[in-house]
C-alpha cells in the first residue's frame, strides 16, 4: 500500500498534468518530507540519483511554475527548494558560518502586504514574498 505522502505527490503530479514518472515521485516526495530547503546537489544525493543533472533541473522550474515548490534565496551560490505547504507559511533564518537553517513562523504576511502596496509609489498588488533572515547560531557564536 502507498504512504499518504506518495499519493499526495502523485495527485500533485496528475492535478498538474505532469507524468507520474520515479524520478519524478521521488523528488516531489524528498521535498516533502525534508523540512528545510535542499540544493540541487542535496536534492540529487537524496533521490538516489533517481533524475539526471537536466531532467532535475527541468523538474524544478516546472514545479516551481506549477507553485507546487519555491526557490528560497539563502545568499548562496546554490539555489535551494522547498515544498509549499498550504497551511504552513513561513520563513528562514540562516547562520552565516555552519549554513543551519531554521524556520520563522508568522509574518503577518497580510499586514505586511497593505503596509507595502499604501508605501508604494508603482505598486497594487504584491503576489507573493520572500524573507530571509541571516546571522549566527549560538553553536558558531
Amino acid at each position: 500500500m502507498k504512504s499518504k505522502d506518495l499519493l499526495v505527490c502523485e495527485e500533485l503530479l496528475r492535478k498538474n498534468n505532469y507524468r507520474v514518472t520515479t524520478g519524478r515521485r521521488q523528488l516531489l516526495l524528498t521535498l516533502l518530507r525534508t523540512k528545510k530547503p535542499l540544493s540541487v546537489s542535496e536534492l540529487s544525493r537524496e533521490t538516489g540519483h533517481s533524475l539526471d543533472k537536466v531532467t532535475l533541473y527541468r523538474a524544478l522550474e516546472d514545479f516551481v511554475s506549477s507553485k507546487i515548490i519555491v526557490k528560497v534565496n539563502l545568499q548562496s551560490t546554490a539555489t535551494y527548494y522547498e515544498f509549499i505547504h498550504n497551511d504552513h507559511h513561513h520563513h528562514h533564518i540562516v547562520c552565516e558560518k555552519c549554513g543551519k537553517i531554521e524556520d520563522i513562523e508568522n509574518c503577518n504576511q497580510a499586514d505586511l502586504q497593505k503596509e507595502m502596496i499604501k508605501s508604494s509609489k508603482h505598486f497594487s498588488v504584491v503576489s507573493s514574498h520572500s524573507l530571509e533572515f541571516f546571522g549566527v547560531c549560538k553553536m558558531c557564536d
